[in-house]
């Protein structure tokens, strides 16, 4: 069972970690487990659980601050103990299936604005990461300011016109992908896919349909050596080398992960310069960051997701772990 609620062996304490996600994430599972062990109280709770199983009471009080507590049947927090937030991979707000679609749309949008609300103008706070950060971190904004911050990046066409797209190939040799903005998974008559980087040819770049809606085109990185996962917390960066296999997987290595290879791997200095003031000019304290390595030993920043996975990696799990633990227990950067 994931854990959602920990105590000191000293006793019953004020909980001053408070952990927003899904049920069932065992990514979090990890670092709250760190946590127990080390007795720093924590509750977990998500989105989801409110308001059918989860309640929110906060008065302002004259001096400006909110006073209150979040809470379910079993225990909750008292606004005053939170010191951490840790707003990992919430699920949305749930109302009960009598409502109406226009009914859920303002109930959602009334819960949006009181408990994230509340709980992001809290005083003394460290979070990891700001909801607001996180919905800013778009692919055109961090793609901006890495180049702003000394990374590479590949060259980049954002366009919804089709007359565009074969000049900026030719500027890239002719060979150029594309990928989504946000998320890769998408559901079409119930069933889920992924929507991964593709490479596009030449007989496409004057498709009509580019016209329907905004693409985002790169120069391929042809002469990939490998890749680069590094994570993110507060600074420290955990890079590792992944290897993929010729094919598919090698254009994107979320393809297969069964087939990836892991080695350690270091970032030069300047590059983890550029990373970092990258993350301050984002306003992150945690991301997962991809970056492709050609022959030359060039680094290109390829894409920076302030909620993305790290414990699939044997190497750098339990580094990561006690980071964010020693983080979250800490409250301040």
């Amino acid at each position: 069972m994931a854990p959602t609620h920990g105590q000191s062996t000293r006793g019953a304490v004020a909980p001053r970690v408070l952990v927003i996600t899904y049920a069932l994430d065992p990514t979090a599972d990890f670092v709250l487990r760190e946590l127990g062990e080390r007795g720093v109280p924590f509750w977990r709770t998500d989105l989801a659980d409110f308001p059918s199983r989860s309640t929110l009471t906060a008065e302002l009080r004259p001096e400006g601050r909110w006073d209150g507590r979040v809470y379910d049947q079993l225990r909750g927090v008292d606004l005053s103990e939170v010191r951490s937030v840790w707003w990992r991979k919430p699920t949305s707000y749930s109302f009960p299936d009598t409502m109406s679609d226009p009914e859920r749309r303002f109930a959602a949008s009334q819960a949006k604005g009181a408990l994230p609300g509340v709980l992001g103008s809290l005083p003394d706070v460290l979070w990891v990461n700001r909801p607001e950060r996180n919905a800013d971190c778009t692919k055109p904004a961090q793609l901006a300011v890495a180049a702003e911050a000394g990374l590479c990046v590949p060259e980049t066409l954002i366009t919804n016109d089709p007359g565009a797209v074969a000049p900026f190939a030719a500027k890239c040799g002719g060979r150029i992908v594309t990928k989504v903005f946000g998320s890769i998974v998408h559901t079409e008559d119930g069933k889920r896919g992924q929507l991964y980087t593709r490479r596009v040819p030449p007989e496409q770049f004057g498709d009509p349909r580019i016209g329907l809606t905004a693409h985002l085109f790169q120069r391929e990185i042809t002469d990939k050596a490998y890749e680069v996962r590094v994570t993110a917390v507060a600074g420290q960066l955990f890079p590792v080398a992944v290897h993929a296999p010729e094919g598919p997987t090698r254009l994107d290595w979320r393809r297969d992960s069964s087939t990836l290879a892991y080695t350690p791997a270091e970032l030069p200095r300047d590059v983890a310069h550029g990373i970092r003031a990258m993350l301050r000019g984002l306003g992150l304290v945690y991301a997962a960051l991809d970056l492709i390595v050609d022959t030359t030993g060039t680094h290109y920043l390829i894409d920076v997701n302030p909620g993305g996975q790290w414990a699939w990696i044997d190497l750098t799990r339990e580094a990561i772990t006690h980071a964010l633990a020693d983080l979250l227990e800490k409250g301040t950067l």
